[in-house]
Parts: C-alpha cells; structure tokens; sequence
C-alpha cells in the first residue's frame, strides 16, 4: 500500500484524540474502519504507530518521528493551498494548553492571545485557546505526551516530583514557590504575619485526593518534621465547598501563595517553607506559539500574580531578587 495525503491525517487525528473511538468519530468513519486503515498504515511503515495505555492510545517513539513529519507535510500542504487560491486562513489557530486549579492560565491565556497577534500581525488568523486543568501534574504530563495538550504549566513538591515522560521537554518557570496555609479569619493564628506549623498540630486537615500522592506526603513528611501527625478529616476536590469548610473554622489547608484573601478566608506563609513546589512549562511537539514565546508569557504571568496575596511579595522579594 503506498502511504496518501488522507492517511497522514488519520495518524494525527489518533494521536491528537488519544482515542481510537473519538479520531473515528472525528473522521466521520467507523471504528473498525478506522482501525483497519491504521493496521494498514503502519504495515506500510514497517513498525507501530501506536500503543495501548490506560486511558487509549499514545504514539512510540517511531510513531512521534513519523507523527513529527505527518504534521509538517499537513502544514505545508494548508500552505500550498492557500498560496494556489490567493486565500488567507480565516479559521482561528489552536492552543490546547492545561495547568493545576489555580488562578495562573485566566492570566496566561490573555497574554498569549496578545503576544500571537503582535507576532503574526494583523492578518493572521486569531489564536484560540483551549483549558484544560488537572490538579495531578502527572496527569497533565500524559496528556502532553499523548498529544493532548500542547504544552502545560506543571507543578511538582520539591522532594516528590513526579519525574519525566519520554518525548516531553520541560522549562523553569518559578524555581521555588512555597506553599502557604488558609485559614478562617477568625482563627486564633489569623493575625500573625508568618505561622509556625507546629502551631497548627491540633488542627483538622483537609487534602485534595486528586493530587499527586493524593496531597499526602508532602504534608504528612512537613507535619512530621515538626513534630505531630496531621488529624487529616477532610478530603475534597471542589474549591466552593473546600472554601467554606475552612472560612468556618472546621478544617485549615495548604494554599497557593498567590490565593485571594477575604470574604472569611485568610492565607499566609509557613516558618521555613516546609513545603516547596517547582514550576514548569512541559511540551512536545511545535505548536502554533513558539516554545520560547510561551515560557515568556506564562512566566509574565505568573509575575502579574504575586501581588494577589499581600504576603507574597515581600517573600517573593527576599527568595527571588
């Protein structure tokens, strides 16, 4: 069988769905049809294209060489056709790009609209952003190398770290970031400017279960470096509920340092910064912003973020000058 223009959107479209079912129904065709055609494509290379994992498909590594090459024919062809009809591409351009529940990409995603237009000037076609956010940095970082994802912002607990995924290249974007408390502002400890762990052995916990290592370790490793075992007694996902357990004074939580404060919630810094994050941006393949445009930008905004908290800039000040 000699490879055509149609197959090499049948390989991207499995990558980028992850999903035999979802690239059928995206092609218009039936799942065996699809799954047919993909047998013979990759009979026609000589080796797999694809591999099963848990959550579908993800390419091999002869299949991301191939995948790299498919996407540059595809992209020279859509130019091709543009030039032969003197036509300009009026349909947006698309970012999929994803990060934990946190008030980082709402300040991304404007920035990168901007930075796409000033690049591309006027007549290019708009960038549309998709969000994807994900509380597991492991998560996020399978979809990045499934295809998934274009790029996402990870964050891994210095001392946990999630490690690396084959393909997937990651980029500093906030070399140490601390983890803050939250507390109900009517705490006993609400109106010191930095809180001693120790101080809050008594206290109720609350953890999210969908972070990596279920939001455990880290605290559990910090709790016990200072001497007690945290009582953990709430496991909740969804911030609206989250927020309200810890404004009345049931339960205290870490905190992102650039959280809101008010309406009954205050959050402030630990002694020594027990638990530690790093930040970084991890992509795989070009997409339609430079790399290094996207670091700029995602790095641009998470500066525009550490005014949020009053207590962040000053810590911001001392560990990042």
């Amino acid at each position: 069988m000699e490879l055509e223009f149609r197959h090499l959107r049948i390989v991207i479209a499995v990558a980028d769905e992850g999903s035999i079912t979802r690239a059928a129904a995206a092609l218009g065709l039936s799942q065996p049809s699809l799954t047919s055609q993909l047998q013979r494509i990759e009979r026609a290379m000589g080796a797999p294209l694809f591999e099963r994992a848990r959550t579908g498909v993800v390419p091999t590594s002869f299949g991301r060489t191939v995948l790299a090459k498919a996407r540059s024919v595809v992209n020279e062809m859509a130019d091709l056709r543009g030039e032969a009809t003197g036509a300009t591409p009026t349909g947006p351009v698309e970012l999929k790009i994803g990060g934990r529940p946190s008030p980082l990409l709402s300040a991304v995603v404007p920035l990168l609209i901007a930075a796409y237009a000033d690049l591309h000037g006027p007549d290019a076609p708009p960038l549309s952003v998709q969000v994807h956010t994900d509380p597991s940095a492991a998560a996020l970082q399978g979809r990045v190398r499934a295809g998934r994802l274009d790029a996402a912002v990870l964050c891994d607990v210095i001392g946990f770290e999630i490690g690396g995924a084959e393909g997937v290249r990651r980029e500093l974007v906030v070399e140490v970031e601390p983890e803050f408390v939250a507390l109900s502002q009517h705490h006993r400890l609400a109106e010191r400017d930095v809180i001693d762990l120790a101080d809050l052995a008594e206290e109720n916990w609350m953890i999210d279960p969908q972070e990596d290592h279920g939001g455990i370790g880290p605290l559990r490793a910090a709790c016990r470096a200072a001497g007690f075992e945290p009582r953990i007694t709430h496991e909740i996902s969804d911030s609206s509920s989250a927020r309200e357990f810890v404004i009345t004074g049931q339960c205290v939580s870490l905190a992102q340092p650039t959280s809101n404060e008010g309406r009954g919630l205050v959050v402030r810094p630990l002694v020594g910064d027990p638990i530690r994050n790093r930040l970084e941006l991890a992509w795989k393949d070009l997409g339609p912003i430079d790399p290094g445009v996207l670091l700029d930008t995602v790095v641009e905004g998470y500066h525009s973020l550490v005014a949020r908290n009053p207590h962040y800039p000053k810590w911001w000040a001392e560990h990042h000058a």
